[in-house]
C-alpha cells in the first residue's frame, strides 16, 4: 500500500510542476523578468523654441548695419564704390510644429543560464485590468549582451501606443494604472550561436 501512495505523490507533484512550467510561458530561457515599466515621453517643438532667437537676430542685423554704414564711410572717402547692405531674410523653420509622442517599453532582465545571450526577442502584452482580456501586444527585437548571472535594462523607443485604440475613460490614469501587464520572452540567441525558443500555443 505504501508504494502506490509514493507512486500517486510522486504524480500528482509531476503533474504541478507540468502545470507551472505551463503558465509561465518563459520558463526555460534562462531569462528572468525582474521589473517592467512603460512610459510616455511627449515632445512640443513650439516649448524648445530659444525665445530670445528673435532679439539676437535683430542685433546682429543691427551690428550688420553699423559695419557696412562705417565701411562704406572709409570707401567715400577714398572714392571707391560703396557696399550694400545686406538685407535679412527671416530664417525659414523646419520640422514638424506638431506634438509628438514617443512610448518607452522597459524590462530588466537577469540572465541565470550559463551562456552569454545576444539576443532577445521579447513581448510586452497588456490586459484590461483585472481580467484575461488582451488589450494589446508589442514586439520587440533587442540586440543585448548579457553575461552569465548578469542584469540588464533592455530600453525600446516606439511610435506604437500599448494598444490599438485609446480609451477615452483611461485619460486620466497613469500609464502603470491603465492596463495589466506581463512580458514574455519569445526566443533568446546566446553567444554560441544557438538559440531558446518559447513553445507555441
Amino acid at each position: 500500500m505504501r508504494i502506490p501512495r509514493s507512486m500517486l505523490v510522486l504524480f500528482l507533484f509531476a503533474l504541478c510542476a507540468s502545470a507551472q512550467a505551463l503558465s509561465n510561458p518563459s520558463a526555460g530561457s534562462n531569462v528572468t523578468v525582474i521589473q517592467k515599466k512603460w512610459r510616455i515621453e511627449v515632445r512640443n517643438p513650439a516649448l524648445e523654441k530659444d525665445p530670445l532667437k528673435a532679439m539676437k537676430e535683430r542685433a546682429e542685423a543691427e551690428r550688420q548695419r553699423k559695419d557696412t554704414e562705417r565701411m562704406n564711410e572709409i570707401l567715400i572717402e577714398k572714392g571707391m564704390p560703396t557696399n550694400t547692405p545686406a538685407v535679412r531674410v527671416p530664417a525659414r523653420e523646419t520640422g514638424a510644429r506638431g506634438i509628438s509622442f514617443t512610448y518607452v517599453y522597459e524590462v530588466m532582465v537577469r540572465n541565470t543560464g550559463q551562456k552569454g545571450i545576444r539576443k532577445l526577442i521579447w513581448e510586452y502584452v497588456f490586459f484590461e485590468p483585472g481580467t484575461e482580456i488582451e488589450a494589446g501586444r508589442r514586439r520587440f527585437v533587442s540586440k543585448v549582451s548579457i553575461s552569465p548571472g548578469r542584469t540588464r535594462n533592455v530600453v525600446v523607443r516606439s511610435s506604437s501606443p500599448p494598444t490599438g485604440t485609446i480609451d477615452a475613460s483611461k485619460a486620466g490614469k497613469k500609464p502603470r494604472d491603465q492596463y495589466s501587464e506581463q512580458v514574455v520572452i519569445q526566443s533568446v540567441e546566446y553567444a554560441d550561436g544557438s538559440v531558446w525558443e518559447a513553445p507555441s500555443n
